[in-house]
């Protein structure tokens, strides 16, 4: 209901004004306006704002007698976001703030647990995001392969991929391109602002409908150590398809590195490639592939990487197989430039 809004002094002026001109008292022109005797008297003390509607019939009570004040038509609910703020700062002063991080996670666990509970209530917003369906191909194999390196599937509706802020920046386009291109979605990037997480970006995808399209095709849920998780058979069964994987996983957990050794009493620079993993399975994996392949791939005492020592082997790589993580060929670029000779150096 709109109210009127009068100046205080010119409120209680006004309705002793009306109650003289109609020479009646309090109470009985409380029961002509249909109104309770305690609210006509807040509204006399200047207490509280009238009705617009008590206010009109008050005018139309005295007949043009008196002069219509001054006044301004105030709308419904007009109070509404006034007294909302001061509940809001009482509420915050005496409860801190309601945004906490632990509160918004909080909330959002409740939320899932009531969709899942009572789907046909969350109709609007419990819908599956529509993926397209990819077939096996060398690019379904390779998102597989960065997924089994530096990825996971941590939950029912996600998958992250972690990737460094710096080294890996072009690499992050690439990969985000590459879910886009497979699945129809854009992947969201996280940066993290942990302390011990600063320099590491999350590729996430935010999907239900992928998720369960991943763990169909042969990948698990959850710690890939823990699983001793291996690389799905049709991808195993298809050489192109475990270069492509390969690929993914070398990009992602591996890379080349720069090493030196003695050889006949020589001090010697050379360039290696390494994948370091803690799953059995996928280290068995890259062995078999790469040895298919005509490679000479070494396994570590520890049993946690696979090593290409020469450099005939890393080249060879680079033309077998290819790195889609230019990091990678930038190393391999800056140690075939150091082992060019000097403008001006003498030849032994």
């Amino acid at each position: 209901m709109s109210r009127v809004k009068l100046k205080k002094n010119i409120q209680v002026r006004f309705l002793a004004d009306v109650k003289q001109k109609t020479t009646t008292d309090w109470s009985k022109l409380a029961m002509v306006l249909n109104v309770h005797p305690r609210c006509l008297s807040d509204w006399s003390r200047g207490k509280f704002t009238m009705p617009e509607e008590i206010f009109n019939q008050c005018l139309m009570l005295t007949k043009g007698k008196i002069k219509t004040p001054a006044h301004k038509i105030l709308p419904d609910f007009w109070s509404a976001r006034k007294f909302a703020k001061k509940g809001g700062l009482v509420r915050a002063q005496k409860y801190g703030s309601p945004g906490t991080p632990k509160g918004r996670r909080q909330g959002g666990l409740t939320s899932q647990k009531r969709r899942k509970l009572h789907p046909e209530l969350f109709r609007h917003c419990n819908l599956k995001k529509d993926i397209l369906k990819p077939r096996n191909s060398s690019e379904l194999a390779e998102l597989f392969g960065i997924i089994l390196g530096d990825g996971g599937i941590n939950s029912d509706h996600q998958v992250v991929i972690t990737l460094n802020k710096e080294n890996d920046k072009k690499y992050i386009k690439f990969v985000s391109k590459l879910i886009r291109k497979i699945f129809g979605l854009l992947p969201a990037i996280y940066k993290y602002r942990s302390p011990t997480c600063k320099n590491v970006v999350g590729v996430t995808i935010n999907s239900t409908a992928v998720v369960e399209f991943l763990l169909h095709k042969g990948l698990k849920k959850g710690s890939k150590v823990r699983h001793q998780i291996n690389v799905p058979d049709w991808i195993k069964n298809n050489i192109g398809f475990s270069k492509s994987c390969l690929r993914g996983l070398v990009d992602t957990d591996g890379g080349v590195y720069y090493h030196r050794h003695n050889s006949h009493g020589y001090r010697c620079f050379n360039i290696g490639l390494c994948f370091t993993n803690m799953s059995l399975p996928l280290l068995n994996f890259v062995e078999n592939t790469l040895s298919f392949l005509k490679f000479n791939p070494k396994l570590s005492s520890n049993k946690t990487n696979i090593h290409l020592y020469r450099k005939s082997e890393v080249l060879n790589y680079i033309q077998e197989i290819g790195f889609s993580n230019p990091y990678h060929l930038k190393r391999v670029k800056m140690f075939l430039e150091s082992k060019k000779p000097r403008k001006g150096a003498r030849a032994v």
